[in-house]
Formats: C-alpha cells, sequence, structure tokens
C-alpha cells in the first residue's frame, strides 16, 4: 500500500499531489438507519482515496496531510462534494462532511465562497461539521453553521466525544443532529461519562434535536444505541447496504 506518511518530506508532497491530480479517489454512501424500524433514513457520503495499484489509503491520513497545505485541502474538498452530490442516492438526504477550514480558504475570496455557491440549490442536505481542536476552529465551525443554516440546510455535529477534540456549545445549541463518536460504546456505563452521555441525549430529546450514533457494528452495538434511546445508527453493522462510486481522472 502507498502511503502518504513516508519519512521523506519531499516524496509527501509528490504522493499527495499525484493523489490528487489523478482524482484517485472516490465516495462511499453509508446508510443512516432509524433504530425504531430499521429504515435508512439517510446517506452519509464518505471520501476514499486510492493508491496507484487500486489499493485504499486510510482517509483520515490524506487528510492530516492535507491540512499542511490550506489550498490543495479546499480544492481537494471542492472536488469531493462534487462527486459526492452527483452519485448521491435520490429521494433520501444526503449527509456531507464539510471541513470548516477548508471552507474558510473559500471564505477569503472577495468574489464570494465556492463551497457555498457549490452547495447552493441542493435539497435535502445535512452539512456535518466536524470537532473542533481549538478555540480558532469553534469560530470558523460557528460562522460554517450560520451561513449553512441560512441556506436552508441541516446542520450536525459530527464525532462528538472523539478523543483529542472539544466542543463548542454555541453549536452544540444551534445543530439538528449530534453525531456520537464509536468511543462512547467502549464507556463504562457506571462512569461520570455515561451519565453525560445519557443527558446529552435527553438534551437532545427535549431540545428537538436527532441523534446518531457512529461506528455500530454488531447487535450488540445496536441494542446499547437502542437502550440509551438513540434516534438513528450507521456503521458496519450495515455494510451490505453501502454504495460505492470511484473516479479516477
Amino acid at each position: 500500500m502507498l502511503y502518504v506518511n513516508e519519512k521523506a518530506c519531499h516524496s509527501d508532497n509528490y504522493v499527495l499531489l499525484e493523489l490528487v491530480e489523478e482524482q484517485r479517489f472516490g465516495v462511499e454512501y453509508q446508510p443512516i438507519i432509524d433504530t425504531l424500524n430499521g429504515n435508512v433514513i439517510g446517506y452519509e457520503a464518505l471520501a476514499r482515496f486510492f493508491s496507484k495499484d487500486g489499493r485504499s489509503i486510510p482517509p483520515l491520513e490524506i487528510f492530516q496531510a492535507l491540512h499542511d497545505s490550506p489550498l490543495m485541502l479546499a480544492q481537494t474538498e471542492l472536488q469531493l462534494k462534487r462527486l459526492q452530490l452527483r452519485f448521491r442516492p435520490q429521494n433520501l438526504p444526503l449527509f456531507l462532511n464539510l471541513d470548516p477550514h477548508a471552507y474558510s480558504v473559500f471564505s477569503q475570496d472577495n468574489r464570494g465562497n465556492a463551497m457555498v455557491d457549490m452547495l447552493s440549490g441542493h435539497q435535502n442536505l445535512v452539512i456535518e461539521i466536524i470537532e473542533n481542536t481549538d478555540v480558532n476552529d469553534a469560530r470558523i465551525s460557528n460562522e460554517l453553521s450560520l451561513v449553512m443554516h441560512k441556506e436552508g440546510f441541516a446542520i450536525a455535529l459530527d464525532d462528538v466525544g472523539a478523543p483529542g477534540t472539544m466542543v463548542s456549545l454555541n453549536i452544540l445549541s444551534d445543530v439538528d443532529f449530534i453525531k456520537f463518536d464509536r468511543s462512547w460504546l467502549k464507556t463504562n456505563p457506571n462512569s461520570n461519562m455515561h451519565l453525560l452521555l445519557k443527558s446529552m441525549i435527553n438534551y437532545a430529546r427535549v431540545s428537538g434535536k436527532k441523534t446518531v450514533l457512529e461506528g455500530v457494528e454488531t447487535a450488540e452495538d445496536l441494542a446499547t444505541a437502542v437502550n440509551l434511546g438513540i434516534d438513528y445508527v450507521q456503521g458496519f453493522f450495515y455494510k451490505e447496504l453501502f454504495i460505492t462510486e470511484t473516479c479516477y481522472g
């Protein structure tokens, strides 16, 4: 497998640039399932990347490398979103991850924001904002949330509770969906963290927000979500419902 994190810096840049220029990426549509009846209520578009020989490269490695080059990150995100919209399953909401840093790059253009312009006019979109890592991220995410709501899109806060992230209370109060990271499945039922999870689920319920638990891989994971009162789940437990499209330049 060809990895982005090779030892030599010039190799890193070459591999990443070649991958983006050749558009060796695709999209996988992961179903989001209603815990009450098992129905598919929508799909999340997940980015997928490939080496020259067609092997999969972990998306996290690609995006970590892209953050060292904000302009390349923004350009790649724009291409991915076009692909994800092009092949989307019809008649159901599409959940789209949008990196606030990519949005921020386009916001510096006095002619307008290319990302917002590209998304404008599409129906049944839920914009997923990734969790924050610092105060500046929270500021950008707040701006992104306001802009996307103004465009008429629903907003989801992604990866809530993931290791190394923070929660902006302003964003949490403003979103329509709260998506809980898979790490909550390992929480001790008798711990304060589990109590916090239950409190956030209850907050979502009384404030009219929907909850999603990610990373559901077994029947036991699904049972945990149902017992907690989670609205929707997604994960490899529903692998047979995945839809994959690839794009090579």
